[in-house]
């Protein structure tokens, strides 16, 4: 069918007013109908890409890209709480485990699950405000639950530390080692043949024979109360530790503290030597609580501590 050259349109009004007659070409009947065409696909897109997020050209708009873009974001981050929730339940079983051998109270359930304890969630994302809770999905709300929880182990393991460094100061305060490293023990605590007399005679210490000139170490640390010449002890050295204990160091050659010194277990604190009531080379050892004489044998535990 071959198309006309041109078209005529007769208007005709309702009222008794002349007709009219209009001449089109074809090219702009063409014309006009494509461009209507092109308006109507344009609205058509247009009204998807708005209703969508997306656009019609390639690769999308600005908006669509970003979109896209977060989606995958807060796929990979809610992986990432899922991993972070098992590693923070596996230091919570550690954190248990430690306490009950610190003989110290477990974290409770209620408290942990609530996420009670801690300072309040700072701020981790500027883009949503400040708050985690904005994120989709719960994320956000599970971000604020382990923050606390965190917050919580981390006060627990304060706590631990803080106890051990209180256990480990009592424990350096604690006699546990021998006066020297050398010799051999020739009398212990308790009743013995008195060297001098031959009589029975309670000995309130233990005798380490060593040479004179062997280096006397104090067996915890402590403060020097007295360094001083005793009647039947010769040179002495006397340490307080704390809580009623004393150690006594006698029949030394020479004092290598004062009194005031602070010392500490394995220190150099005297020479030994053979003064007051000896009857050959030897280092005198008293444990003392409260004044009363205790069994120093208990105190030493180092695997190097002389034995007889």
């Amino acid at each position: 069918m071959k198309l006309k050259k041109s078209y005529t349109f007769i208007y005709m009004p309702e009222d008794d007013a002349p007709s009219r007659a209009f001449r089109v070409s074809r090219w702009a009947v063409l014309g006009v109908l494509g461009g209507l065409s092109v308006f109507f696909l344009l609205v058509v897109m247009t009204g998807f890409g708005l209703s969508s997020g997306a656009y019609w050209w390639p690769g999308g708009g600005p908006l669509a890209r970003q979109n896209l873009a977060l989606e995958r974001t807060l796929v990979t981050m809610e992986s990432r709480v899922g991993d972070l929730r098992g590693q923070i339940d596996a230091v919570r079983t550690l954190q248990d485990r430690m306490a009950s051998a610190l003989d110290l109270p477990p974290l409770e359930d209620e408290t942990f699950a609530a996420g009670v304890g801690g300072r309040g969630p700072q701020p981790l994302l500027g883009t949503m405000g400040g708050n985690l809770e904005e994120l989709p999905g719960g994320t956000g709300g599970d971000l604020d639950l382990m923050l606390r929880q965190v917050r919580i182990q981390r006060q627990g393991y304060q706590a631990m530390l803080d106890t051990l460094a209180v256990r480990q100061t009592v424990r350096d305060h604690i006699p546990s080692i021998g006066p020297t490293d050398i010799g051999w023990i020739s009398s212990r605590f308790g009743f013995r043949e008195d060297p001098f007399t031959g009589r029975q005679a309670f000995h309130k210490g233990l005798d380490f024979v060593v040479p004179v000139g062997t280096p006397v170490h104090v067996t915890a640390d402590g403060i020097v109360t007295a360094v001083q010449q005793q009647r039947g002890y010769g040179r002495v050295v006397k340490v307080d530790h704390g809580n009623g204990l004393m150690t006594v160091y006698a029949h030394l050659d020479k004092a290598m503290v004062r009194k005031g010194d602070r010392v500490q277990r394995w220190e150099v604190i005297a020479k030994s030597g053979n003064t007051g009531r000896s009857s050959a080379p030897h280092i005198h050892y008293e444990v003392r609580q409260d004044s009363r004489p205790l069994n120093p044998a208990v105190y030493v535990l180092d695997r190097h501590t002389p034995r007889s």
